[in-house]
């Protein structure tokens, strides 16, 4: 499943889906641990397709579009973490969301 787990953290999710402490695991209870651990993680890709989708299919987004589509508070964080887009088609006040999503998930030193 791609989970590589120690004793302490194995232990932990045992105490989620094996509550009574049978040493069981019924079916229900890891479909409920696994839904909820997956939705509760985005990754990088995610989160640059959902910044695409949001700069209208562009590689950059401008902050106008960010202070359209966002709550203020994320817009504004997002605005003061983002380096400027360097790219032929970018237009003035580009922001590079691809950096900002690596970095968020730290796949990059931004």
């Amino acid at each position: 499943m791609g989970y590589d787990l120690g004793e302490v953290e194995f232990a932990r999710i045992m105490t989620l889906v094996d509550s009574n402490n049978t040493g069981v695991v019924t079916f229900q209870a890891f479909i409920d641990f696994m839904t909820r651990e997956t939705a509760e993680t985005d990754t990088a890709e995610q989160v640059m397709a959902s910044f695409k989708i949001l700069a209208s299919d562009k590689n950059y987004i401008t902050v106008d579009e960010l202070r359209r589509e966002l709550p203020p508070d994320q817009a504004e964080y997002c605005i003061s973490r983002m380096t400027r887009y360097i790219g032929a088609d970018g237009s003035t006040g580009a922001l590079d969301y691809i950096s900002f999503s690596s970095a968020l998930y730290g796949e990059s030193d931004l």
